[in-house]
Formats: C-alpha cells, sequence, structure tokens
C-alpha cells in the first residue's frame, strides 16, 4: 500500500501522526504510529486505538500468530461468547480490542494471508518462547512456559510432570492474577532453556545445494561464494547477498530487509549485481586465492535482516546505518589506514591490509603482510581501529580457506534462523 504522511492522518481521522514507517501497510491494514508514538491499528476500514483492559471470564481459547523477523504478533483470547485480541509488536506497544467469539476465525485467517504464522501461545519456534508481562498500578508480573516447567517473574521456576500440565497451571496463575486486577500490557519472545514444539511451517524450505568440498584455495573461494548464491536464491526472505541482487526486480528485496533502498544502493553502487553471469575462472600464475577473489568476484556483502543474524556478530557496513546490517563484507580498499597511522603515530601499523568489514566494531579482520607464503597469501588477523596494534606474527592460512570456513559456519547459523522466521 506504501501510504504517505497524509493518508496516516486520513486514516487517523485527522489526527496528528508520527511519521515513521508503519510496522504493518498492506491493502486494509496498516498500522501505523500516532502522535507520541502510540500504536494504531487501520483494519478494514475502522480504526481501533483501544487500551488494556480486563474481559471477564476465564480463557477458553488462545490463538497467537507471529512475523518474526519483524517482531509482529496477533495474540487471541477467546473467553466464552467474546474474544480478547491483541495486535502489535513483539516487546512494544499493543491494541487490545474486544470481539465476538465467533468473528475469531475469519480475523485469524486474514492475517495469516497477511503472512503471520500461526505459532503456539506459549512459544514461536522451538527455541523461542512467548513471556507475558501483567501490570496492576505499579506492580509487575511475567509467567511464560519452557519445556514442562512454568517460569513468573522470569526466575521462579515450577517444574511439572508434562507441557500439558504446565500450560494449564500457567493459565491457573493467571486467572488468578487477573481477578487480584492485572492485565496484560505486555508480549514478548525469549530464548527457550528447554527443548519445546517444534511448529508446522506453511512451506518447507527447499534443502540447499551440495557441493563438493574444495581441495584448493581457489576452490574454496568459488565453493564459498556458490553456498552464498544458492541461499539468496533458495531463500529470499530476511537477508540477501548485494553482489547476487537483480535489480530493479529485487528493489523491494533491498526494502524490506535492510530500507534505505537509494542510500544503500548509491553506497554500494559498484557491488549490485556484481557477481551475476560471473563464473568460476583458472588461476593465474603465482596468483593467491585473495587476488583471485578481488579479479573474479570483487567483493562479498551479505546482508541480514536484524533477527536473521541472531548469534553472529554483525556490523553495519561502512560504519553508516542503511548500509547493511552484515555479517560477512570483504572488498578491497576496506579501511585507509593512513589516519589511525597518523593519529596512534604506529608506523608498523601500514603492514595490515584490511579487507573485512566491522572495524568500527572489532569484527574486521586484516591480512599481517609481514608473513608471505611462496604463493602469496598472508597471515588472516583480527582488526579492531579502537585498540589498534601488530599482533605476533601467525601462521599463514590461505584466504580461500579461511573463507570458505567462515561463510560455513555462519550459513548454519543463519539458515536456522531463517527456519524460525520463514
Amino acid at each position: 500500500m506504501a501510504v504517505n504522511a497524509t493518508k496516516l492522518r486520513e486514516l487517523n481521522e485527522g489526527e496528528e501522526i508520527s511519521y515513521v514507517d508503519p510496522p504493518l501497510d498492506a491493502k486494509g491494514e496498516v498500522w501505523f504510529w500516532a502522535a507520541g508514538y502510540s500504536l494504531r491499528i487501520h483494519s478494514d476500514g475502522k480504526l481501533f486505538k483501544g487500551e488494556a483492559s480486563a474481559l471477564p471470564g476465564k480463557v477458553t481459547e488462545r490463538h497467537t500468530l507471529y512475523r518474526v523477523a519483524d517482531s509482529l504478533v496477533v495474540d487471541v483470547e477467546v473467553r466464552g461468547a467474546a474474544a480478547r485480541v491483541r495486535r502489535g509488536l513483539l516487546n512494544g506497544r499493543l491494541v487490545h480490542t474486544t470481539h465476538a467469539a465467533d468473528e475469531v476465525p475469519a480475523l485469524l485467517e486474514k492475517y495469516r494471508a497477511l503472512t503471520l504464522r500461526d505459532g503456539s501461545a506459549w512459544n514461536a519456534s522451538s527455541s523461542r518462547v512467548l513471556v507475558r508481562e501483567y501490570r496492576k498500578k505499579q506492580l509487575k508480573w511475567t509467567v511464560h512456559v519452557d519445556g514442562s516447567s512454568v517460569f513468573e517473574n522470569w526466575r521462579d521456576e515450577t517444574k511439572t510432570a508434562s507441557r500439558e500440565e504446565a500450560i494449564a497451571l500457567a493459565e491457573k496463575r493467571i486467572a488468578a492474577k487477573e481477578k487480584q486486577g492485572f492485565t496484560t500490557t505486555l508480549i514478548e519472545l525469549t530464548k527457550a532453556e528447554y527443548a519445546n514444539p517444534e511448529l508446522k511451517k506453511p512451506v518447507k524450505a527447499a534443502a540447499p545445494v551440495k557441493f563438493a568440498k574444495p581441495t584448493t584455495p581457489f576452490e574454496a573461494v568459488d565453493v564459498a561464494v556458490a553456498l552464498l548464491r544458492d541461499l539468496h536464491v533458495r531463500r529470499p526472505l530476511h537477508h540477501f547477498v548485494t553482489e547476487c541482487l537483480e535489480l530493479p526486480r529485487e528493489n523491494k528485496r533491498i526494502d524490506a530487509v535492510n530500507g534505505a533502498v537509494k542510500f544503500f544502493k548509491g553506497l554500494h553502487k559498484e557491488r549490485l549485481g556484481r557477481w551475476n553471469g560471473v563464473k568460476a575462472s583458472k588461476p593465474k600464475k603465482h596468483e593467491s586465492s585473495w587476488a583471485y577473489f578481488v579479479r573474479v568476484y570483487g567483493s562479498l556483502t551479505w546482508v541480514l535482516a536484524g533477527e536473521a543474524g541472531e548469534d553472529l556478530p554483525c556490523f553495519y557496513c561502512g560504519n553508516v546505518s542503511g548500509g547493511g546490517w552484515s555479517p560477512l563484507e570483504i572488498s578491497e580498499g576496506q579501511y585507509e589506514l593512513e589516519d589511525l597511522i597518523e593519529a596512534t603515530g604506529d608506523a608498523s601499523l601500514s603492514a595490515l591490509q584490511v579487507f573485512h568489514g566491522g572495524w568500527h566494531t572489532g569484527y574486521s579482520f586484516a591480512f599481517d603482510t609481514r608473513t608471505a607464503s611462496p604463493d602469496g597469501e598472508h597471515a588472516i588477523v583480527p582488526f579492531d581501529e579502537g585498540a589498534p596494534s601488530l599482533p605476533k606474527k601467525a601462521k599463514v592460512v590461505p584466504f580461500g580457506n579461511w573463507l570458505y570456513a567462515r561463510v560455513k559456519a555462519q550459513l548454519a547459523i543463519v539458515e536456522k534462523n531463517l527456519n524460525e522466521l520463514d
């Protein structure tokens, strides 16, 4: 739908809005921010701005839908003939509304069509469990079910004989708190400590393409690139490899993952689609695997949506917001050392050749040119501009071998994250 400020004011019945990108913007459904960043939901021609309040009766049925990558949640409690519906952001603002219980099936179908995925009222995946926060004036109480345990206020654990028993106990304690006047104010996810049910996915992801294990550093470069190309094509949501982008067809993909499309394209102008049509080449005589990578592929810029990068050391490309949240950014000329040498007075730093981004966070890497193999490979050492120093001489590892090992390790983590987000 791509609403603008004028349209948002119209949806907000003429009242002022805080104009930032709406968390959800689709035909017939816009979640947006009113003045003061209070959440509003315009759904099927109606504006909702409900606040938390009590709804009498015992909870007889729960439904929770998630779009974890965007922190969106729709949480439904059925209580007899009525239902409390909460829509909003995980660990953020919620809009609470009351509906007839017989409206719930159609409501759930609507949000499934908007790509929110059915989860459990107690977990979004096998490794992420739902924490419900309740408040009464200044008092706060939280509850979540993890495996067969009930946790209150995050730390107070009650173990039970089964998950079903744990859920029943949690519901009993929620009912008791509600009788005391507590109401739900926040819903968030946390990492599980125990095993939880794996939720059925609407579409099973295609299996990765299998590649033969490389036998040379040059093959290692080619296979690392092939692995990333495969993921880019096979899993089109929540990440992209800049060098694989096909523009303008994938402009929306940049926007969905990173936003700031115009800025991003300007910053990475030379990298966009750089690998398209490029094939593995024959190494030149006395060419190092780094020189081979630069000649054939040029650069590598892998960009992730925030949740897709969980458990990875990520950083902003170019040290700027909008440059891409990345675990892997490789190119020539990644960092100019002259200013750092002048600032520190340490001329020995000129031996370093920084080739990996993240220098502003300590996640960068450099070649130590003091050491070299007969075929021109150098030792690879960490680099951090905040604590610059020339390390002890290290063992030479061919760049291609280093890249292949790093890509394999990071792919395993990202694929796991994508399985939870898709």
